[in-house]
């Protein structure tokens, strides 16, 4: 049975009592049957009161809360100073006049007017740049214009790239557009060089000696002449 109805059932246990003993007359039980029919029928209405807001504690006892968690904000790294230092641009319109020595990257999108020498790093010709100077790099990359002799172990020549000087690499790349003007040699690195030892044995010459001195150091046996 569910508790929800028990004043209900039993208002109408006692109103049927209540009428079972109204018919066969029996009065003296019917009047207190009577005022527990009542009585029950008044608590009802109190007990779905009393089970509505209990039921309402414990939904809301039992609905977990739903907490706002707050991601922690990403916090952006500084970038190292030394890798602020590494790259250096030459903006577009912008002339610069002068020697550049950089230890990274140099992108040129200006004009340069003066060599570059980026030994350890990379430089860059962007298709508006302009280099009216000598340029050393390991590796050297022009979509640009470059007035001057070009050292690198690494020379790739884009599309818009135009180089009118002399140039020494170690891996040459043109593509299709690109143009080199002047002399090219291959060149290699100092850390690539060997040095080759000639470990053939030395042949010693023997010299003639001077009325008086005497030739030291091995000589070879003189032949026997033949007799006739």
């Amino acid at each position: 049975m569910d508790r929800r109805f028990l004043f209900f059932n039993a208002g109408l246990f006692f109103w049927s009592l209540t009428l079972a003993a109204w018919c066969y007359h029996a009065r003296n039980w019917a009047l207190p049957l009577a005022c527990l029919t009542l009585l029950a029928f008044t608590l009802h209405p109190l007990q779905q009161q009393v089970f509505i807001m209990f039921g309402k504690m414990k939904t809301t006892a039992e609905t977990p809360q739903n907490k706002v968690v707050t991601a922690p904000q990403a916090v952006e790294k500084e970038p190292a100073r030394e890798e602020k230092q590494n790259n250096t641009v030459v903006a577009a319109d912008v002339r610069f006049e002068g020697n550049i020595t950089a230890a990274g990257q140099v992108y040129i999108y200006g004009a340069v007017y003066g060599n570059i020498d980026s030994s350890g790093g990379i430089i860059k010709i962007m298709r508006s740049g302009l280099v009216e100077g000598n340029i050393t790099s390991r590796e050297l990359i022009v979509d640009g214009t470059v007035n001057g002799q070009c050292r690198s172990e690494s020379i790739d020549i884009y599309e818009h790239g135009k180089i009118h000087g002399a140039i020494a690499y170690a891996t040459l790349s043109i593509k299709k557009g690109g143009a080199l003007v002047g002399q090219s040699e291959i060149w290699t690195p100092v850390e690539a060089q060997t040095n080759i030892l000639d470990f053939s044995a030395e042949q010693p010459i023997a010299a003639e000696a001077a009325p008086g001195e005497a030739i030291v150091g091995p000589q070879k046996p003189a032949k026997e002449k033949k007799q006739a």
